[in-house]
C-alpha cells in the first residue's frame, strides 16, 4: 500500500483482538488501520477454518467452453484464503474480457492449461477513484482504499486430469518469491570523505519517514533490481497528457518535499500498468516548467500514461543511481540487488538482502525511521536484525479447472477443480 502512512503495525503473531483508544491521547492512522486489519484477519481465518482454503457456492467461477481459443467464467462469489472474490454480472464473461486483467495470456492450440484464480489487494487513492475525495474540503484528500483484485489466469499443464489438486497449487506457488531482507540504522559514510564512516550508528534524518524498498525487476540476483522511497512511494502527480518525453501534470506537488526536482527518477503508472504488475525502465526528470510541463530523459517504454480513462500518474522514487563507464544508467534507473552486504539508502538507513533469494516484481518492505530514537523499527536485536519476508504484495491462488485445446482451437473442460457448496453444476467438489 503506497499511501502516506506513519507505519504498518498489524502482526498476526501478536494475536491482538482489538485496538482500544484512550481519552486525551493522540490518534494515529496506524491504530485505526491496525483495528481494521485485526478484524479482517479474524474474518478471513474463520472462513478458511470452516470451509477450507478455497470454496464457492453453486456455479460461481465455473469454467465452460466459449469461442475459439477462449472460455467463459460464470459470475458468483468465490473465497480464496478467506478473501471474497465478487463477480457480479448478469451472464458469464469471456476469459479475454475480464474486468481487471487487461492483457491475459493468449491460449494456443493443442495445449492443456490449469486455470486458476490469482487474488491480491490493490491500493486505490483519489487519483484512481475521484469519488474518494470529499469535494467540500476544497482539494485535500483524506483516507485511501484497498480493493480486492481477482484475475483468472492460465499456466501450461503437463499433468493428467483427475490428479490431486494440491499438485496444481504446488505448481502455482512455485513462482512465489523467496526474498528476505534485513534493515537497521547503521554507520554512514561522511559527505566530506566517503572513505570515513561516522563513529556512531543511527538514523540521522530530519523527519520521521516510512521507507519503502521494492523489487522492480524480478528474478534471481544478477537479474533482480530494486528502488526505494522515503515516503512509502506515496509521492505521485496526476498526468493530463503525455507527448513523447514531455508530460503535462495537473500539479507539481503541495510542497518542495513532496514535489519534483531535476534528477529525480520517476515511474509512469496507470490502471493497466498496476493490474499487469509491470516493471518498465524508470525515467529521469530533465527539466521542469512551472506551468506543469515535465521533460523526461526518454518517452515511456509503452502506452502507459497515455489513456486518461486509466488514471495515469507519475510516481517519484528517491534513490539516486549513478552512471558507469559503459554508458548512462544501465539498470534503467533502478539499483541492482546485491546480496549478503549492507547497502546504504541514506542518513544511516541500511538494508541487506539475504543470499539465495528469488525476487518478484512488486515485493516490498516498509521501514519506519524515527528521529526520537535515532533508529529504525525492525524486528530482532539492533546488532542482528531479523530477515523478513516481503510485507507484500500478498497473492492467494486457487485452481478452477484443467482445460485442453484441440487443433481447431476448441476448449474442453477436463476437470472442474473448484470446491463448491449448495446447488452445483459439473464436478465441483
Amino acid at each position: 500500500m503506497k499511501g502516506d502512512f506513519t507505519r504498518h503495525t498489524f502482526d498476526p503473531r501478536k494475536q491482538y483482538s482489538r485496538v482500544l483508544l484512550q481519552q486525551g491521547r493522540v490518534h494515529l492512522d496506524a491504530d485505526f488501520n491496525e483495528q481494521a486489519a485485526i478484524l479482517l484477519h479474524y474474518l478471513r481465518m474463520l472462513s478458511v477454518d470452516l470451509m477450507g482454503e478455497h470454496w464457492g457456492v453453486g456455479e460461481s467461477f465455473q469454467i465452460s467452453s466459449g469461442n475459439r481459443l477462449d472460455f467463459l467464467i460464470r459470475p458468483g462469489h468465490y473465497y480464496v484464503n478467506g478473501i471474497l472474490c465478487e463477480f457480479d454480472a448478469p451472464r458469464p464473461r469471456a476469459y479475454t474480457e475480464q474486468p481487471e486483467y487487461p492483457h491475459p495470456t493468449r491460449l494456443k492450440e493443442r495445449q492443456s492449461y490449469v486455470v486458476y484464480l490469482d487474488v491480491w489487494e490493490r491500493h486505490v487513492t483519489h487519483i484512481e477513484d475521484p469519488s474518494i475525495r470529499e469535494a467540500a474540503l476544497g482539494g485535500p484528500d483524506t483516507a485511501t482504499r484497498a480493493k480486492v483484485v481477482w484475475q483468472v489466469k492460465v499456466l501450461p499443464w503437463m499433468g493428467q486430469a483427475g490428479e490431486d489438486e494440491t499438485r496444481h497449487l504446488t505448481m502455482l506457488l512455485s513462482s512465489r518469491g523467496t526474498a528476505r531482507l534485513r534493515a537497521r540504522a547503521g554507520p554512514q559514510r561522511t559527505p566530506e570523505d566517503p572513505s570515513i564512516m561516522t563513529p556512531e550508528p543511527g538514523y540521522r534524518g530530519a523527519e520521521n519517514q516510512l521507507y519503502r524498498v521494492e523489487a522492480h525487476t524480478g528474478g534471481p540476483v544478477g537479474q533482480a533490481t530494486f528502488k526505494w522511497s522515503r515516503d512509502n512511494g506515496s509521492v505521485v502527480f496526476p498526468i493530463r497528457e503525455v507527448k513523447g518525453k514531455v508530460v503535462t501534470l495537473e500539479h507539481l506537488g503541495r510542497s518542495t518535499r513532496f514535489g519534483l526536482a531535476v534528477g529525480d527518477w520517476v515511474e509512469i503508472v496507470d490502471d493497466d500498468y498496476v493490474l499487469m504488475e509491470s516493471a518498465e525502465p524508470l525515467l529521469r526528470v530533465e527539466a521542469i516548467d512551472p506551468i506543469g510541463l515535465v521533460t523526461l530523459s526518454h518517452p515511456p517504454a509503452s502506452t502507459a500514461g497515455q489513456r486518461p480513462a486509466d488514471h495515469p500518474l507519475i510516481r517519484r522514487w528517491d534513490h539516486k543511481p549513478t552512471p558507469n563507464a559503459r554508458g548512462p544508467y544501465p539498470q534503467g534507473g533502478v539499483l541492482p540487488i546485491r546480496e549478503g552486504e549492507w547497502l546504504d539508502l541514506e542518513v544511516g538507513v541500511q538494508i541487506l538482502f539475504e543470499t539465495g533469494g528469488n525476487y518478484r516484481t512488486g515485493d516490498y518492505w516498509t521501514i519506519p525511521a524515527r528521529t526520537a530514537t535515532g533508529d529504525v523499527e525492525w524486528p530482532g536485536p539492533t546488532d542482528d536484525p531479523d530477515a523478513a519476508e516481503p510485507h507484500g504484495v500478498v497473492h492467494a491462488y486457487a485452481p478452477l479447472a484443467v482445460i485442453s485445446i484441440d487443433e481447431h482451437g476448441n476448449v474442453n473442460v477436463d476437470e472442474d477443480c473448484r470446491r463448491t457448496f449448495g446447488l452445483s453444476v459439473g464436478t465441483g467438489r
